[in-house]
C-alpha cells in the first residue's frame, strides 16, 4: 500500500495542471496580500487633509443650521430624542485602518475559498484524467485490487490537500503579521487567529475528496467542475435571491455551506425573516438561530462517509472501459 500511495504521489505532483493551479494559487494569495496592505495602511497625508476640509464644511453647516434642522424635526411630530442631530468629530472623517484580527480573518476565509477551489480541481482533474485517456485500465491491469488502487488515490489527493492548505493559510497569516508589523497595527486574537487557519485545513480536504468522489463518478474533470458550479449557483440563488424567503433560510442548517461556515468559524449564525402581523400592519423580524460547530462536524463526517463508501463501490463495479 505505501508503494502504491509512493506512486500516486509522484503522478500527482509530475501532471502538468497541478503545477498550474498551485501556480494560479500563489499569484492570488500574492494578489490579495496588496488589499491586506491597503487596509492596514495609515490614512496618508493627502487622505487626512482632505478629510479635515470635509470636515471643516460639515462642521460649519452643523453650527449654521443644526437648531433648524432639530426644530423642523420637531414639527413633524417626531420625538425630541431622535431629533437630535450630534456634534460631527473630525475621527468621523479621518477614520482608521482596518483592525488586525478583522482583516486577518477575512483574509484566512477567503484564501481558504481559493485553495478550496484549486485542491477540488486538482483532484477531480487527477481521476477524471486517467479516465479520458484510459490510463485508468492498465493501472488497475497492473494492480487487479480495486479497492487498494482507490484508497491510495484517495489518501493521496487527502494528504495533499491538508499540505496545501497548510501551507497556504500559514503563508497568509505570516503575510498579514509581517504587514500589520510593518505599518504599526495592533495584533490582537493571534491564538483565535491560529485556530482559525487550523480549521480553515478541513474545507480544503472535504472539498479535494469531493472533487475525486464526483470526478470518479462522472469519468471526467469537467463534469466535477460543472457539478461544483451548479451548487455554487444554487447556494447563491438562496442567499441572495431568496434572502427573504423563510423556508430558504430554515433550511441553512442542512446545507453544505453553512455547515463548512460553521466549522471555520466554530459556530455560524445566520437570520431567518418571520412575518408578524401588527396593528400597524405586517412586519419582518429577523431571528437569529444558529449552527454549531459539532452540527458542522458530525453532518460533514456523515456526508463524507456516504460519498466515499458510494463511490468505493462504484468503483469496485463498475466497467472502467
Amino acid at each position: 500500500m505505501t508503494r502504491l500511495i509512493w506512486a500516486e504521489v509522484s503522478r500527482l505532483l509530475s501532471r502538468r495542471l497541478t503545477g498550474i493551479a498551485i501556480f494560479v494559487m500563489l499569484l492570488g494569495l500574492g494578489g490579495y496580500q496588496l488589499v491586506i496592505n491597503d487596509a492596514l495602511s495609515p490614512p496618508s497625508g493627502e487622505q487626512l487633509a482632505a478629510a479635515e476640509r470635509a470636515y471643516q464644511q460639515v462642521h460649519e453647516d452643523w453650527v449654521a443650521n443644526h437648531e433648524q434642522y432639530e426644530q423642523e424635526c420637531r414639527d413633524t411630530g417626531a420625538p425630541p430624542d431622535e431629533c437630535v442631530i450630534p456634534e460631527p468629530t473630525l475621527a468621523e472623517f479621518t477614520g482608521d485602518s482596518a483592525p488586525f484580527k478583522e482583516t486577518a480573518s477575512t483574509s484566512l476565509k477567503l484564501s481558504t475559498l481559493l485553495v478550496a477551489l484549486v485542491t477540488f480541481t486538482i483532484a477531480a482533474s487527477f481521476i477524471g484524467a486517467e479516465y479520458s485517456s484510459g490510463s485508468i485500465i492498465n493501472w488497475l491491469t497492473f494492480i487487479p485490487r480495486r479497492g487498494r488502487v482507490f484508497w491510495s488515490k484517495l489518501l493521496t489527493v487527502a494528504g495533499f490537500a491538508a499540505l496545501l492548505g497548510s501551507f497556504a493559510t500559514t503563508l497568509v497569516l505570516g503575510a498579514t503579521l509581517l504587514l500589520a508589523h510593518l505599518h504599526g497595527s495592533h495584533v490582537e486574537s493571534l491564538p483565535e487567529l491560529t485556530g482559525i487557519a487550523g480549521r480553515c485545513v478541513l474545507p480544503v480536504v472535504v472539498l479535494a475528496v469531493l472533487g475525486f468522489c464526483i470526478g470518479l463518478l462522472t469519468r471526467h474533470t469537467a463534469g466535477a467542475i460543472g457539478i461544483l458550479l451548479a451548487a455554487v449557483v444554487v447556494c447563491f440563488v438562496r442567499i441572495a435571491p431568496l434572502g427573504s424567503q423563510t423556508w430558504a433560510q430554515r433550511i441553512t442548517p442542512w446545507t453544505p455551506e453553512g455547515n463548512l461556515a460553521a466549522i471555520v468559524d466554530r459556530g455560524y449564525t445566520y437570520a431567518v425573516p418571520v412575518e408578524k402581523v401588527t396593528p400597524d400592519g405586517v412586519t419582518v423580524e429577523l431571528l437569529e438561530r444558529a449552527v454549531s460547530f459539532t452540527h458542522g462536524l458530525v453532518y460533514w463526517s456523515i456526508l463524507l462517509t456516504l460519498v466515499v463508501v458510494g463511490s468505493l463501490l462504484i468503483f469496485r463495479r463498475r466497467d472502467v472501459t
